[in-house]
């Protein structure tokens, strides 16, 4: 079937015309080049396929990395193969089509050594021909196949990106296919249809599986689709894409981009050894066991999204249970850390009302709010005990959370679906700018952590420190989360700061006030003239208490501070919104004060 599928690409054509494209790899180029611009819909009129700028880039950035294994020192046949396509125009045609050639083969190459975009056919046509089996050769390809015990990987390649790359790449390949079937059938070509109806009617699958053995190695993806399946697992064979797709979609209804980077564990965490392939089948199978039992079976994937999200700290049942409940949960208490007692009876119990008060900073609970509470939190607690029982989540009273194995486990489901998800290491090694971007979204315990871990890899050297003050106050300025990054100095302990970034720091809007604050402290004199008057603002900004409490004692807070304001309330709230108007809007117009 491999030598009759795809004809009418005008390659015999071609090799008569271009006599330099001898050898094996080279035909192979040519094949796949020729093959993939007919089949995207290249005009065939001239006896071969005209690229197009377009098609030009998407070929070589989109579908030869997908489609073709080539050596290194093959690689530059396939742009030679599209420069002497393009040789065939005159005038601003060919220098267009050879602009992009140019512009594109940096990205081509690139994308052609990117272990994230191996197949198991591209991977394995890479260990053949290292290991010195002819790919021409499809008995000697299937004799390879044979000896192997199972399916190997690359280094720092998961099994679950091969599966996934090769799904999407199977599933592009046959669209194409089909679309240039349906194409050719509804306007036939002058040059003659790319697919017969007989080879289609044995099955697009096959069809496109006879290409990868002619862009590849012979006879590998038929084999790797046949005798040899067990060494090309897909979806299937990998139960736990299911909670990962679930976990990703959590992701992005918390932050709308997979590249928004989740808050590292704390290293002893990451230094779990495990089997996490096997430890995400065994929390995929819980979670969908749990699916349709009781009211919060369901939320089993959000439960470890959230513990993940917390730096894989753990989390209170009953504030848990509140939340879901609707009660009223103090924002700054969200995220708070939750004390793990030591073990004792199974039996879940739910808090007093002072603890509960405490958890979820209310005042005034009484018995009759936790009675009302009693029965969530106990249902909750069913649902925490049933992942406890795959020993990746555990419950000691009302607090849960993540195993070390179970940390390692989320975190491998979260990146095998692109969640970024860095490690201690990774962060320690961020710019000051991309760290407080990420931080500032996290929870305050976990930014704290992370913030003093990269000050410690660097000595808490005083450029460490300037550097990081100077982000806090440029990262996210002038945007509704400015307000949120300068939170991140309650986490820091400026005390530590060394003198000289404290006194660089004095002119930061975002940072003037406390770093003055904490020279005074030391004894350091400190020219008042150095902070601006919009750090001064900013710092009386976010003092204010915001949406939380009486109305009229947080109007009673702006009232007490515009009236130490040199000019009054009027220019108090003019300082406010230049320095921040998202926030100032955010708190002042509740207040009913009028914004100018």
């Amino acid at each position: 079937m491999a030598e009759i599928v795809l004809t009418n690409t005008g390659r015999d054509l071609f090799l008569e015309e271009s006599p330099e494209f001898r050898g094996p790899g080279a035909v192979r180029a040519v094949d796949a080049v020729l093959g993939l611009l007919a089949l995207r819909g290249a005009d065939r009129g001239s006896g071969v396929p005209e690229p197009t700028p377009g098609l030009v880039k998407r070929l070589l950035v989109e579908d030869l990395p997908a489609f073709v294994w080539a050596a290194p020192e093959e690689l530059a046949v396939y742009p030679a193969v599209l420069r002497a396509l393009a040789g065939r125009f005159d005038g601003e045609r060919r220098t267009r089509i050879e602009g992009v050639i140019g512009e594109a083969v940096a990205d081509f190459e690139r994308a052609m050594g990117d272990p994230g975009n191996l197949t198991w056919p591209r991977w394995y046509a890479q260990l053949l021909r290292a290991d010195g089996t002819d790919p021409g050769d499809p008995e000697a390809v299937r004799a390879w196949l044979a000896r192997l015990d199972g399916p190997p990987v690359p280094d720092g390649v998961r099994r679950a990106d091969l599966v996934g790359r090769t799904a999407i790449a199977d599933l592009v390949l046959t669209e194409v296919l089909t679309r240039a079937y349906v194409r050719d059938a509804e306007q036939p070509p002058a040059a003659g249809p790319l697919l017969s109806d007989h080879d289609v009617a044995q099955g697009i699958g096959r069809v496109a599986q006879a290409l990868l053995d002619r862009w590849t190695a012979a006879g590998l993806a038929e084999g790797l689709a046949g005798e040899y399946a067990h060494l090309a697992p897909g979806p299937d064979d990998l139960p736990h894409l299911v909670l990962a797709d679930a976990l990703l979609d959590e992701h992005l209804d918390y932050y709308g981009d997979a590249s928004v980077p989740l808050p590292p564990p704390e290293r002893e965490a990451e230094e779990a050894v495990t089997d996490v392939e096997r430890d995400a089948d065994v929390l995929a199978a819980a979670v969908d066991e749990l699916a349709d039992e009781g009211t919060y079976g369901g939320e089993a994937a959000h439960l470890l999204y959230t513990l993940y999200q917390r730096g894989c700290s753990a989390e209170s049942v009953a504030r848990r249970a509140a939340e879901f409940e609707d009660w009223t949960v103090d924002p700054a208490l969200e995220d708070a850390p939750v004390r793990v007692p030591p073990p004792a009876s199974p039996g879940y119990t739910t808090p007093t009302a002072s603890e509960l008060a405490r958890l979820l900073g209310t005042p005034g609970l009484t018995d009759t709010d936790r009675a009302r509470l009693d029965r969530p939190a106990h249902g909750l607690a069913a649902v925490v005990d049933r992942l406890a029982a795959t020993g990746l989540v555990f419950r000691r009273g009302d607090a849960f959370g993540l195993t070390p194995g179970g940390c390692a486990a989320v975190r491998y489901l979260l990146a095998v679906r692109r969640v970024a998800v860095p490690d201690a290491e990774e962060t320690a090694e961020w710019d000051a700018d991309t760290l407080v971007a990420a931080t500032a979204g996290w929870p305050p315990a976990v930014a704290g952590r992370v913030l003093g871990e990269w000050l410690h890899a660097r000595g808490h050297a005083a450029e460490a420190w300037s550097g990081l003050l100077a982000a806090l106050g440029k990262v996210n300025a002038g945007t509704s989360e400015a307000a949120g990054t300068r939170g991140l100095l309650h986490v820091l302990d400026l005390s530590a700061a060394p003198t000289g970034a404290l006194r660089d720091a004095l002119a930061n809007p975002a940072v003037g006030v406390r770093a003055a604050d904490v020279l005074r402290d030391r004894g350091e004199p400190v020219d008042p003239d150095r902070v601006p008057a919009a750090a001064r603002a900013l710092h009386v900004l976010d003092g204010l208490p915001g949406k939380k409490g009486p109305l009229e004692s947080r109007r009673g807070a702006f009232d007490a501070a515009a009236s130490r304001w040199p000019g009054g309330s009027a220019a108090l709230v003019a300082a406010m919104c230049a320095a921040d108007p998202h926030e100032a809007e955010r708190v002042l117009k509740p207040l009913g004060i009028s914004l100018p």
